[in-house]
């Protein structure tokens, strides 16, 4: 599959996935005053845009399990990970799908949902891009210093001192 159709296709399953999403997060919202969250789904990695199935997975510090109940029963063809946040402003959501081509190059695509006062919520997405690794590199050998251990200075002897006599 070429990144393009496995972007569209994963494109076509968001829509109706963010759809259902915004719903329930709403209905979930307006019982709790908060928004749940969501650990990647399917646990391993999706690859090739393979139908994966899409299960409800929580934190462990959820307090409201059973009212998530977010059951998509349709196969999805990427990772999916919903995350709460809360702001000065207010809560919001955010959720980030990763599609996985077979050669390991990643690309990602979120979402963000914040509901206003008095006012329709902002949504935004952040269009797809690739998932760049971090290079860490090595640090920089510096040349050292050479320093002298001994804190005291060289000390020639005085070879006068070697024939000295005492009276």
């Amino acid at each position: 599959m070429t990144l393009t159709e496995l972007r569209d296709k994963a494109d076509a399953k968001l829509a109706t996935f963010w759809s259902a999403l915004v719903t329930k997060q709403n209905a979930y919202h307006a019982k709790h005053g908060k928004f749940f969250q969501l650990l990647v789904s399917p646990e391993n990695a999706v690859v090739d845009g393979a139908d994966s199935d899409f299960s409800t997975r929580n934190p462990s510090d959820e307090k409201f399990v059973v009212d998530v109940d977010f059951a998509w029963t349709e196969k999805i063809p990427f990772n999916i990970t919903v995350d709460e946040w809360v702001g000065t402003g207010g809560t919001g959501f955010k959720a980030t799908v990763v599609v996985q081509l077979p050669n390991g190059d990643q690309y990602t695509r979120s979402r963000t949902y914040e509901p206003q006062p008095d006012a329709s919520p902002v949504q935004n997405d952040s269009g797809w891009s690739k998932v760049e690794e971090e290079v860490v590199e090595p640090p920089v050998d510096e040349p050292v210093l050479e320093v002298n251990p001994d804190p005291e200075p060289d000390i020639v002897p005085d070879p006068d001192m070697n024939n000295a006599s005492t009276m």
